[in-house]
């Protein structure tokens, strides 16, 4: 895989859970800024979540080990198509 994968998943307890690819749905991971291979902690470039707690992104980055490197926010969903997603992958649906 390269960097530039991308992955649907919404946000779940400051968690990106994802639901896309197959090869990784149902993992909660964490996004970092930091490369993989980086001589670095990804935690130090750790891409908070709060702001996107209950939405669905589309997310690009290297997947591996509990995180997603080099990671970058594609697109964030409001709340009709997060609805709608959640109910395609069999989530729980909120009422507002």
């Amino acid at each position: 895989m390269n960097g530039n994968d991308q992955f649907l998943g919404i946000v779940q307890l400051g968690r990106f859970q994802i639901l896309m690819p197959d090869h990784a749905a149902g993992d909660a991971v964490r996004l970092t800024g930091i490369p993989m291979q980086a001589a670095q902690s990804p935690e130090s470039a750790e891409i908070s979540l709060a702001e996107y707690e209950g939405s669905a992104l589309m997310v690009a980055g290297h997947y591996g080990g509990g995180w997603i490197y080099s990671a970058s926010v594609i697109d964030q969903a409001g709340p009709i198509l997060t609805a709608v997603v959640k109910q395609v992958f069999g989530q729980p649906v909120e009422a507002s």
